[in-house]
């Protein structure tokens, strides 16, 4: 069999592939045979600089009450002190359609309530060499009133960039500032995202700040509506949060992310952590990951507040010193590589384009050069057509893009309606996947498409088989034969076995287009339903109210939680009788009787917090959470008691599983959790309802709680 042959005209040719030994066909000399118009370039939006944060080492500002600083010259002065390879600095400007500096007190010359202030930010802080990004906390509880709020910050002079930061009602993730995550619907979502992106335009930059792992984005709506429209992601990569190492939440984050094709910048949790951690996964990231930016949450005042100075200082100082800061239109600031200028874009290369050297064509045999006809397709683009070769390579045909900027590429070919006949058109591939060289081989079946471009497939890579075929190509424009595209004017269908067959090949348009993944598949839904307020997750969503009992007399609920005092008992409180709304649950272990203190407590189901607080002497604290019923037009209000370490409010939205509180003292040694489920909505005005020693009202007024809960449990 032939071998597809490489040009004798240019330089040395790559490896061979292995299936019927074709090579590339590499660069020569531009030969003269066809001199046309320049390139086309069609940007899919006007551009902006995906690689903002690349050479940055930024900071997050929480809130003025976090810090010892206490005006903006004195925070600016110290961060440039501590450590002078920070770079930036991201401050909080919004919290849903507000200002957080509303609730601020004592320091005013801080606090963020209006423009003007944000204004002196900029101007104190870039005065210093520091850019300043704006965080916003995203709720979609006023969309209209969000929107200009996000419109006027990302439009005020000196505002480099405006990160979103999307998280599930449940809350953001921040330890201390758990409430307040995104409430809006996925019509919400979408609205506020399109319509940033239009008032502010295609050349300012938006990013993301997220929980990266399995279930937060998609909770948030992330790429079904907020993903279309960013420029960067901003991961939560909070370890000590999620139970992990460094490097371990590191990995997952990249593995989570990595095929989204979006610039990663991860931020990383610095508080409540020693600095020394922080400074190794802050090393990790930019040498295992290669992490362009990396932002820090957050400076403070120490400890939970966030790193102090030297702590800073000391972290920051495991940031390599070699990467350049990337301005924006990819100037560089400190002479290192310039950044992409701009998103990957549209390119678009047909055979008008010789002039400028993007389309050429190689010969290999003299009289190759003959048997050309050059029409236009449905589009009005350059064609070029010519019956193709049996067995033997008489020329290459060459198209060489100018990118715009690196990332991943989809490859497509025009194919006309007439003169495109050829069943195994041979087009070969160059690519940069991590900077590594890659060629790939793509055959087409030409005769079956009529007007119409048809994505590549390469079905060898490197000479080996792909399964499935490679339909993603990294593109980089710092590597000067990125993207390219040779096709070879062989065949190896021979004429004489078809006879009356048509052999026409047809060279056109070829286009690189920007690939956006689809949004990744959202997990399996979780089943919905009811839990028990108490007990392991294992224990928790496993089988529930199995009839089991302890001390051959109280009944278990989940693991070794039994209820001491089920509903309709009739007990004596020392000076009266009355009778039991619910289950007093308690904790068999080797605790004794204080194996329950401070154990957590659970929302069993999704819903809303109606009130949270302390009641009277005998209640102590008690939380009322309205929860939807699955399948039922109706909701069921339970009540939480003799409750310590609250960590919800009135209106809070929990989902179930969430830790709501923690099991309180009722009297001395004597710990438990009153759990009672009411459908009457007497709870929401009355949290501390009690029948006393009236047994009808108790049936009338509350249900059983462990046959209700075991009737929706759903194990998982």
């Amino acid at each position: 069999m032939a071998r597809l042959r490489p040009s004798s005209l240019g330089r040395a040719a790559p490896s061979e592939f292995r299936a019927f030994g074709p090579k590339i066909a590499p660069w020569p000399s531009m030969p003269e045979t066809i001199m046309l118009r320049s390139a086309q370039l069609v940007p899919s939006r006007l551009p902006t600089d995906p690689n903002r944060f690349d050479g940055r080492l930024s900071i997050f500002i929480w809130q003025p009450s976090s810090l010892v600083e206490t005006s903006l010259s004195q925070l600016a002065a110290n961060l440039r002190a501590a450590a002078p390879n920070v770079n930036a600095v991201i401050v909080r400007a919004a919290t849903g359609a507000g200002w957080p500096g509303r609730s601020e007190r004592g320091k005013p010359n801080l606090a963020i309530s209006g423009l003007s202030d944000l204004q002196r930010w900029v101007r104190e802080l870039t005065a210093r060499g520091l850019e300043v990004h704006a965080w916003a906390l995203v709720s979609g509880g006023l969309p209209t009133q969000e929107l200009d709020r996000l419109t006027a910050i990302a439009q005020h002079s000196g505002v480099s960039s405006l990160l979103l930061h999307l998280a599930p009602p449940s809350g953001l993730g921040l330890r201390a500032e758990r409430r307040g995550g995104f409430v809006g619907s996925a019509p919400v979502a979408a609205a506020l995202a399109r319509g940033l992106r239009e008032r502010v335009g295609p050349g300012f930059h938006l990013g993301l700040v997220f929980d990266p792992r399995p279930g937060q984005p998609e909770a948030v709506f992330l790429q079904r509506c907020w993903f279309p429209e960013i420029d960067s992601l901003h991961p939560l990569v909070f370890h000590h949060e999620f139970g992990q190492t460094p490097r371990e939440a590191l990995r997952d984050t990249y593995t989570a992310l990595q095929s989204w094709g979006k610039p990663i910048y991860p931020v990383l949790q610095a508080y409540g952590l020693p600095a020394r951690e922080v400074g190794d996964a802050l090393a990790a990231a930019a040498d295992e990951h290669q992490a362009p930016g990396v932002s820090l949450f957050r400076y403070g005042a120490g400890s939970g507040q966030g790193l102090n100075r030297a702590e800073l200082g000391a972290v920051a100082a495991r940031w390599p010193a070699t990467r350049p800061v990337i301005a924006a239109h990819g100037v560089s600031r400190n002479g290192g590589t310039p950044g992409t200028a701009s998103l990957p874009s549209l390119t678009i290369i047909d055979p008008d384009d010789e002039r400028n050297g993007l389309f050429n064509i190689g010969y290999y045999e003299s009289g190759a050069a003959a048997g050309w006809t050059r029409d236009h397709d449905s589009n009005g683009r350059a064609r070029l057509w010519r019956n193709a070769s049996y067995n033997r390579q008489t020329l290459y045909v060459g198209y060489s893009p100018r990118l715009s900027g690196r990332g991943v590429y989809t490859l497509e070919v025009f194919v006309p309606r007439n003169h495109a006949y050829i069943r195994d058109a041979h087009y070969f591939i160059v690519d940069y996947p991590r900077g590594v060289r890659r060629e790939s081989l793509a055959v087409l079946d030409q005769s079956p498409h009529s007007d119409v471009w048809v994505p590549l497939k390469a079905a060898l890579v490197n000479g080996a088989p792909a399964d499935p075929p490679l339909a993603e190509f990294a593109l980089d424009p710092a590597f000067p034969d990125s993207g390219r595209v040779n096709v070879a004017d062989i065949t190896f269908l021979d004429p004489a076995q078809r006879p009356g067959g048509r052999y026409e090949i047809s060279f056109g348009a070829v286009r690189w287009r920007p690939y956006t993944p689809p949004p990744p598949a959202p997990p399996p839904a979780t089943a919905v339903g009811f839990d028990s307020p108490v007990g392991t997750p294992a224990e928790r969503a496993g089988a529930f109210a199995d009839g089991r009992q302890l001390f051959n007399h109280y009944a278990v609920w989940c693991g070794q939680w039994y209820d001491a005092n089920p509903i309709g008992s009739r007990y004596w409180l020392g000076n009266r009788w009355a009778v039991h709304t619910g289950g007093d649950l308690n904790l068999s272990g080797p605790g004794g009787v204080l194996a329950d203190k401070d154990a957590p407590v659970y929302a069993v189901a999704d819903g809303r917090v109606i009130s949270a607080g302390f009641v009277s002497t005998g209640w102590k604290n008690i939380i009322i959470i309205e929860h939807p019923v699955p399948g039922e037009d109706r909701v069921i209000y339970a009540r939480y008691a003799h409750v310590t370490a609250m960590r919800v409010q009135a209106n809070d939205l929990v989902t179930r599983g969430r830790q709501i509180c923690a099991i309180g003292q009722y009297a001395p040694n004597n710990y438990h959790l009153h759990f009672d489920l009411s459908f009457n909505p007497i709870l929401k005005t009355q949290p501390g309802h009690w029948p006393g020693d009236n047994l009808p009202l108790v049936r009338q007024v509350y249900e059983d709680p462990k046959a209700f809960i075991k009737q929706h449990h759903v194990i998982r």
